[in-house]
């Protein structure tokens, strides 16, 4: 063989080596067939525990989640919706089905629930290449008759998150997890109207309400300029109850009347809108009462319990359900009142009803 060959022939032999060196080191190659293969997948998972028990309720409380992603420069590049199986949602995760990048995401849950009853929030359709963040708004569905906006629904509960993500490139493949907190915007606020003297409360005698201004929700999750909403009892009831009679230890039946509320999200800078008052159906005003301030007198409470710091801000978004007894004497005078937050419970006698 002239020296020519065997250059051809060592050259080819190590063209051959390389190929094979090059299927080895491919991902997808049938060398790594045992491993699997290196496909990215990137995942969301939701914790919702931005509440007065500091624990993760999103299993129990989450229907749905709307979520939306969008490029840096804030235009929507994908989304995706999904109704949550209560059999699968202490594991629930969403895939996120996108190129490796940076993104900024937002969650809109509760928007689709069970069907039984009118949705109670709705955001605006968005489409891929066009929408931009600041455009996803979440608005109150209301109704209106001639004194305005109302709602006296049992709202379905809605929850909003954020996050910024960077999601990897990985030539070798893996697994990416990430986790979005979520805050609750809607409230249970539970009135007991109740007579000292033990005189039956009819429901036709008396007018519940809570007004605020507080049914749109920006992107960022903030309250927006909106109309008055006039939310009124999704339920009353009649109610009766023993109390213990001064220092005798006696037992006197109270009877009176349970109405039941759900409202938007409660903001510290809402103090002054929102206000509940009930009212006889001759006019009277038995009480106006501003529910935000008084759900505030908890806040120390839990921080003294917790031994965690908050601002008004955040003891409001772990908030989600109040309870106010009013006391009435047999004029229909307020008399005192008891507020009970959770464990939290106060007595308040001689309060002025504006």
């Amino acid at each position: 063989m002239n020296i020519r060959a065997l250059i051809r022939n060592v050259a080819a032999k190590v063209g051959v080596v390389s190929v094979c060196l090059l299927a080895m080191s491919s991902c997808d190659s049938w060398f790594y067939e045992e491993e699997g293969d290196c496909s990215v997948y990137y995942r969301l998972k939701f914790r919702y525990d931005m509440n007065l028990k500091w624990a993760d309720a999103f299993a129990n409380e989450v229907s749905s989640v709307h979520l939306y992603a969008f490029d840096p420069s804030g235009v929507l590049v994908w989304q995706q919706d999904e109704q949550i199986d209560s059999t699968t949602a202490e594991n629930y995760s969403m895939s996120l089905d996108l190129p490796a990048g940076d993104y900024r995401l937002l969650a809109w849950c509760g928007l689709r629930n069970d069907g039984e009853r009118e949705e109670s929030f709705s955001v605006p359709e968005a489409r891929v290449g066009e929408t931009r963040m600041e455009q996803l708004q979440c608005a109150l569905n209301r109704k209106r008759d001639g004194s305005g906006a109302y709602s006296e629904n049992h709202l379905y509960r809605l929850f909003h998150g954020t996050l910024d993500v960077s999601l990897p490139v990985n030539e070798d493949g893996g697994n990416y997890e990430y986790t979005m907190p979520l805050t609750k915007n809607t409230n249970h606020v539970r009135v007991i109207l109740q007579h000292l003297s033990g005189e039956d409360v009819n429901e036709a005698d008396f007018i519940f309400r809570i007004d605020d201004e507080n049914g749109l929700m920006a992107h960022d999750n903030e309250l927006m300029a909106d109309e008055n909403i006039n939310y009124r009892p999704w339920d009353i009831q009649n109610v009766e109850a023993g109390i213990d009679k001064d220092d005798a230890r006696a037992v006197s039946n109270v009877k009176g009347l349970v109405a039941d509320f759900t409202v938007g999200r409660l903001i510290e800078t809402h103090c002054e809108k929102m206000v509940l008052t009930i009212t006889t159906t001759e006019g009277k005003t038995v009480a106006r009462i501003p529910v935000i301030d008084y759900a505030l007198m908890g806040k120390e409470y839990y921080e003294k319990e917790y031994r965690y710091p908050m601002d008004e801000r955040e003891f409001l978004d772990r908030l989600d359900e109040c309870v106010m007894t009013l006391f009435l004497d047999e004029d229909h005078n307020w008399v005192s009142s008891v507020i009970q937050i959770l464990s939290w419970r106060v007595v308040l006698s001689n309060v002025d009803i504006d």
